[in-house]
């Protein structure tokens, strides 16, 4: 589609604009917002850079680790390297509409992939998922320049497939989800008569062999680790086994609809099939062979296992420049505006609970997603002072730590002085503590102050005096409240003294995947 040069300039400075507005949300809400648990665990992660971890690929700890070298190691050195690689996101998605629709479309895709819940969560929250989605929508723009450079599928030199090459490795190094990517482009590939000669050409397979190669020394790492990160993943896929197919396919469905909104997850289906249809067209069948397959993938295995709601982003990357192509094709400015002001709205209620109270809505606690995001500085400072406290009795160091790297972590990030910290495997699953809880310095005979989320009398609590020759629970609970928006606390902590570390390896076994 032909663009005059200053429809493009327009275009251009329109994105910088809505690129710089959503930047500025998202470091609102980086601000706002205490780390998730996942978040301090991916900190602890990057305490300790290497070439892999228990669950993922390692990708993300240096990427907080060079931001928390640049801002310190606050929420906001964690988060903002995830509000940038949300912006390039968005502006490669741009950049793959605009190759293909021009400035009608390429709007549409900065909004459609920043506006949802999914989106905004995304744009700040440190995972590696925004680092996958990052990789993947670079990728999905520079394999569209490397097969067609727009609507013309001659083939290209080899630097395009070189940089695609380099984005698919260390897209790898975020998630083993990227792996998915290597089959849609073989599809897309084998699926067009006039691109399958590219196969016999080296230009693909040397941007294969320079993905691996950027993947080799992970790989290698897990060699010397027992593939502990592959055996992690195989045992996710095969929990949730127990509940019904039918319940899983369709609370997997239920989330991508609440976590894109309806209108926009209607539409990016709608899209696909349209793709579908039109398949004759390159760029529609390479925007189908990059989301649809995966969106499958996942669906299926929803009949198989449980699914957790972030594991299909990637597939709703080709789907979201999609949807933009499709109402800017045919010219669908109401669906536009509908799906993108809902889609708004919505995400405002879910992330700003001042609007959920000016409108009157009331969301049950246990639903609201966001609860999780709370409770690490009040443990910090209920631990600092319970730390100090038995230091004072004893004369000796005392280790935080927990039976859980989520309550490991977030009192090693929100103590004074963010100490190493213990996770003692009680009876819960193995993580990435396992190679670590030697640095934290708990010596047979050794004290230290652990914190779990169930009360003394509570059966599901872990058994401490196991391992442990006398534990003291902390009088005071540490209740965990968002008022006004609820009445009730969100969460409740509960302290442990423990003295006198007695190590016994068949209490300390970790408990499946």
């Amino acid at each position: 589609m032909s663009v005059s040069p200053s429809a493009r300039r327009g275009a251009a400075w329109q994105a910088w604009g809505l690129l710089l507005l959503f930047g500025a949300v998202h470091l609102a809400l980086a601000a706002a917002y205490p780390l998730a648990p996942d978040e301090t665990y991916y900190w602890e992660w990057s305490r300790r850079p290497a070439w892999g971890y228990y669950d993922q690929g390692p990708l993300v700890a240096w990427w907080i680790r060079v931001s928390c070298l640049l801002l310190g190691d606050n929420p906001l050195g964690v988060r903002s390297g995830i509000v940038v690689a949300a912006l390039l996101s968005s502006g490669f998605l741009f950049l793959l509409a605009r190759d293909l629709w021009g400035c009608r479309a390429d709007l549409l895709a900065i909004l459609f992939s920043s506006v949802t819940p999914l989106a905004m969560a995304g744009g700040f929250i440190a995972t590696y998922d925004p680092l996958m989605v990052l990789l993947w929508s670079a990728c999905l723009w520079l394999g569209w320049r490397a097969i067609g450079r727009g609507r013309d599928p001659r083939p290209t030199p080899e630097a395009p497939w070189l940089a695609l090459g380099a984005a698919f490795g260390m897209g790898l190094l975020a998630k083993h989800t990227m792996a998915l990517l290597a089959p849609c482009l073989l599809m897309a590939l084998a699926g067009r008569p006039d691109w399958r000669p590219l196969l016999r050409r080296r230009a693909p397979w040397l941007a294969l062999a320079l993905a691996l190669a950027a993947y080799a020394p992970s790989l290698a790492w897990q060699a010397d680790h027992d593939w502990m990160t592959f055996r992690h993943l195989l045992v996710l896929t095969g929990k949730g086994a127990d509940t019904g197919a039918a319940r899983r396919l369709g609370e997997f469905v239920g989330s991508q609809v609440l976590l894109l909104t309806p209108i926009v997850f209607g539409g990016m289906v709608a899209a696909l099939a349209w793709c579908w249809r039109g398949r004759g067209r390159p760029e529609l069948w390479y925007l189908f062979c990059a989301s649809a397959p995966v969106l499958l993938f996942f669906t299926l295995l929803a009949l198989k296992s449980k699914i957790q709601a972030n594991w299909a982003v990637a597939g709703w990357m080709g789907a979201t420049v999609a949807l933009a192509g499709w109402l800017a094709e045919q010219d669908r400015r109401r669906l536009a505006w509908s799906a993108g002001v809902s889609a708004g709205i919505l995400t405002l209620l879910v992330l700003w609970p001042q609007a959920r109270l000016a409108t009157g809505i009331r969301l049950p606690a246990r639903l609201d997603q966001m609860n999780k995001l709370y409770g690490g500085p009040e443990l910090g400072r209920a631990a600092d002072r319970e730390r100090a406290a038995m230091e004072r009795e004893t004369g000796e160091p005392v280790v935080p730590g927990a039976a859980t790297y989520d309550n490991a972590s977030r009192m090693a990030f929100y103590m004074a002085g963010q100490p190493k910290a213990v996770c003692l495997f009680i009876g819960t699953r193995p993580n990435s503590y396992l190679l670590w809880n030697h640095e934290a310095g708990l010596r047979p005979g050794g004290n230290a102050l652990l914190a779990d989320d169930y009360a003394p009398g509570d059966p599901r609590r872990p058994r401490f005096e196991a391992l442990f020759a006398r534990v003291a629970p902390v009088a005071r609970a540490i209740p965990v409240h968002r008022r006004p928006l609820y009445d009730e606390p969100v969460r409740i902590y509960y302290l442990y003294r423990c003295y006198g570390y007695r190590p016994n390896p068949r209490v300390e076994t970790p408990r499946g995947g």
